[in-house]
């Protein structure tokens, strides 16, 4: 039956308000990682359908291939508790990207959302489609290879495909024997049918597709929770600012100074308030202690450097505790890191040394929460520690004043 025009107007109207109530939907959590992006590509869905409302000119096409439904139904996904990231980008290699939907349980979970047509899906799969059509079981392989490449705490995310109006069993079935969980309504098998119009509604997005940065951790309950956490971690990799937070003298009961340098001042008063020696003795303890050369030749330069007479005394304990490596040991960096750009925050120190790290398998404690942050906003996260940075102080005690109770 054919719609008149009213009818097919009215219809886009319908369709313009959901999506203004989906952004609205999103204030709440604005500041999730992506957010802005799935927010323009509501706004980009809206400006489109109020064109044609403008023209006055619509066909039912032109409503059915809206994508609408199918960020409506990421929406809702992105309001469950638990997500860090939406529409985030990977690399497979230098030619292929994946865009990630959903991101939660602290980068342990990837979910791809399909709100397209079940029997369209499985004619798809079944092979009935157009040469070059992607079908979701193609899609699934390229999670399942990208999760690879971008362990979380060294294993690859779980790769979870919610469909949102359901699939057809035997497809659904297909689905998990490569992997994949499989959430939404199961329905019996159909016949195939030709890929129809309503097959594209709400599924036109680009092809979808961290490892975890813990979160700064400055308490000694948080640090239980993250040992706790994360029994599967034996071996932590030093960065230069964890052994220079180690053996400072700030860190070592020396904390009650007014510098000269003001920056010295702030991290002994946060050093009172919050101190970090516990919080890494407690952290190191039952623990295998490694770092590359890169990073022990850069601390001893700076201890040689600045240190005082106990803080290299403390360096030299450091040392019989500390497993020193070639930068180069456990061969080849992956591809994601390997290809992270040196630029800003991204030093060339820092990248061997977190690289370094990953190599190992080892959780990276390290102040440097910009190369974290930096990294991460190029597609490359690491397992790592951060805590509040302290500098080497016991050379600058003697211009400072000391502060009495």
């Amino acid at each position: 039956m054919s719609l008149s025009s009213e009818e097919l107007l009215a219809m886009l109207d319908e369709k313009i308000k959901f999506g203004i109530g989906l952004g609205e939907k999103l204030q709440d959590i604005r500041d999730v990682d992506g957010m802005m992006k799935l927010q323009r590509k509501i706004r980009q869905e809206i400006q489109f359908l109020k064109r044609l409302q403008k023209s006055k000119k619509v066909k039912i096409e032109q409503l059915s291939c809206s994508n609408l439904r199918h960020l409506g139904a990421m929406v809702d996904c992105a309001l469950r508790p638990g997500v860090i990231s939406v529409c985030k980008i990977f690399h497979i290699n230098d030619e292929s990207k994946l865009v990630i939907d959903i991101i939660s349980d602290n980068g342990k979970t990837w979910t791809k959302v399909i709100a397209r047509n079940p029997k369209s899906l499985s004619a798809l799969s079944s092979g009935n489609a157009s040469y070059g059509a992607r079908s979701i079981l193609d899609q699934a392989e390229d999670y399942l290879e990208c999760a690879k490449l971008y362990p979380c705490m060294y294993q690859p995310p779980k790769v979870v495909f919610e469909f949102v109006s359901g699939i057809e069993e035997s497809l659904a079935n297909k689905l998990q024997t490569i992997g994949v969980i499989v959430k939404g309504d199961t329905l019996p098998d159909s016949h195939p049918v030709e890929d129809s119009e309503d097959s594209w509604n709400s599924d036109n997005s680009d092809n979808n597709s961290v490892h975890e940065s813990l979160n700064p951790q400055t308490t000694l309950l948080q640090v239980s929770q993250c040992i706790e956490d994360h029994p599967e971690i034996t071996t932590l990799n030093l960065d230069v600012t964890a052994m220079m937070a180690y053996i400072s003298n700030m860190t070592n009961g020396h904390c009650g100074y007014i510098f000269k340098q003001g920056v010295l001042t702030q991290q002994g008063a946060w050093e009172a308030e919050r101190p970090v020696r516990p919080v890494l003795e407690k952290l190191f303890d039952g623990k295998t202690l490694i770092c590359c050369k890169t990073a022990w030749d850069n601390f001893e330069k700076i201890v040689n450097t600045l240190g005082g007479p106990m803080e290299t005394k403390r360096a030299e304990e450091l040392k019989q505790r500390i497993r020193i490596y070639p930068d180069n040991f456990g061969g080849l960096d992956d591809y994601p890191r390997q290809n992270l750009k040196v630029r800003g925050h991204v030093r060339l120190r820092s990248k061997i040394i977190f690289n370094f790290g990953h190599r190992m398998k080892a959780l990276t404690v390290s102040a440097n929460e910009g190369f974290v942050r930096a990294a991460k906003q190029q597609g490359v996260t690491y397992a790592a520690f951060v805590h509040e940075s302290r500098a080497l102080t016991e050379g600058k005690e003697p211009t400072a004043t000391k502060i009495t109770l």
